[in-house]
């Protein structure tokens, strides 16, 4: 039987039902399945996990001193003991999260051991990417040294083809979460609200606080729609460095009646949010996919989505699953978002149409089966 290891960070809810699913295809496949996690969690993670959940085999590496760095928006992680491990697991082929610490140190193990590697990789492409960066070297180097390639999506397949992996090579697995959770939980929500009485349409913003996320551009629109209308409401859930610093800008312009902020939301509770509210509201400066967008579509939820994350250029059809749009451009959103508050049948139409497209385009399943195919490729040029 061979053995297949993969290296990612953290245990993490939108991860577990992922790897459920891979085990469960590799095994029917005689293919062993282990997943190595570089450190239990860090401080800017605030959801709970019950291993009880992982029905894959696993093992943690020893997490003091697992950070290089660690800020309100980057965590860099050096696998420690992360040799011996894979000594000791002695894989037949790795799969490698990323450009990280974790991908040099399997670099050298195949010119150790021969062992092949897989990179699985969601970068895309972002205006600010120098050409002769270090970065871009040592990328393009790893590039040539993998056997095959694991993409959340078309851009991060771009990029990678770019950086020097070959397009045969490029597999896409859609980059998603548990699906049938959201869709199900939603639902049932949805026909336990039936009977309560019709309130202002809920617009939702999930995620984590940070300047990246640049969630001030939403508020500038929302301080445009104010000077019109106040029947509507956003409801922003998570936490973060910014988040004080929105709370202000919020009470400086005077929208504390149509914007409250709710704090970190976990998942079991997040489909009563999906199930109250007209569309989720995706601002980002930069994210190399977003899964919010997954969750909410999934759970019948359009996307008003900004053009700067991964997951709008594969998930989002204009006006048909949700919207795409430049935050920045704040008349033009506010726009959007008052279209939806006035027409609350197209949008959940529309709603109906996202939850469609994520089961046929990008289940769990659909998913998992972009990582075998990969690893049967990587195999035989082995």
């Amino acid at each position: 039987m061979k053995k297949v290891v993969l290296i990612t960070n953290i245990p993490n809810p939108y991860r577990i039902p992922l790897f459920n699913v891979l085990e469960e295809l590799l095994a029917a496949r005689e293919i062993s399945f282990k997943v190595i996690f570089g450190a239990p969690g860090y401080s800017r993670r605030m959801f709970q996990i019950d291993e009880n959940e992982m029905k894959f085999k696993f093992r943690i590496l020893d997490d003091r001193g697992h950070t290089f760095s660690e800020d309100g928006e980057k965590t860099v992680f050096m696998y420690r003991g992360l040799g011996a491990a894979l000594q000791e697991e002695k894989p037949d082929l790795i799969i490698v999260s990323g450009f990280s610490p974790a991908t040099v140190k399997v670099y050298l193990r195949k010119l150790t051991k021969g062992t092949p590697f897989i990179i699985w990789n969601g970068t895309i492409p972002r205006k600010t990417d120098n050409k002769f960066s270090l970065r871009k070297i040592q990328r393009s180097f790893l590039c040539r040294q993998a056997s095959a390639f694991v993409a959340y999506g078309n851009l991060a397949a771009e990029y990678l083809v770019r950086s020097g992996a070959s397009p045969n090579s490029v597999f896409v697995a859609t980059n998603t979460v548990d699906t049938g959770f959201f869709s199900r939980e939603t639902e049932l929500r949805r026909k336990m609200n039936e009977s309560l009485p019709v309130s202002d349409p809920i617009f939702l913003v999930l995620g984590y606080l940070v300047p990246r996320k640049q969630i001030h551009h939403l508020i500038e629109c929302v301080k445009i729609m104010a000077q019109k209308r106040t029947d509507f409401r956003v409801a922003i859930l998570g936490d973060g460095i910014s988040k004080d610093s929105l709370i202000e800008m919020v009470r400086a312009n005077g929208l504390e009646r149509v914007v409250a902020f709710y704090g970190f939301v976990q998942k079991k509770d997040l489909p009563d949010w999906f199930a109250r509210c007209r569309a989720l509201l995706f601002q980002t400066g930069y994210d190399i996919w977003g899964l919010v967008a997954n969750e909410a579509m999934a759970a019948g939820v359009p996307v008003v989505s900004s053009l700067n994350a991964g997951s709008t250029h594969d998930l989002i059809t204009e006006h048909e699953t949700g919207f795409r749009v430049r935050f920045e451009n704040h008349a033009e959103t506010a726009a959007v978002i008052e279209w939806l508050i006035d027409h609350p049948a197209e949008a959940v139409a529309m709603g109906r149409k996202a939850s469609n497209y994520i089961q046929h385009h990008a289940s769990l399943r659909m998913s998992a089966a972009g990582f075998v195919d990969a690893i049967q490729f990587a195999l035989k040029q082995k």
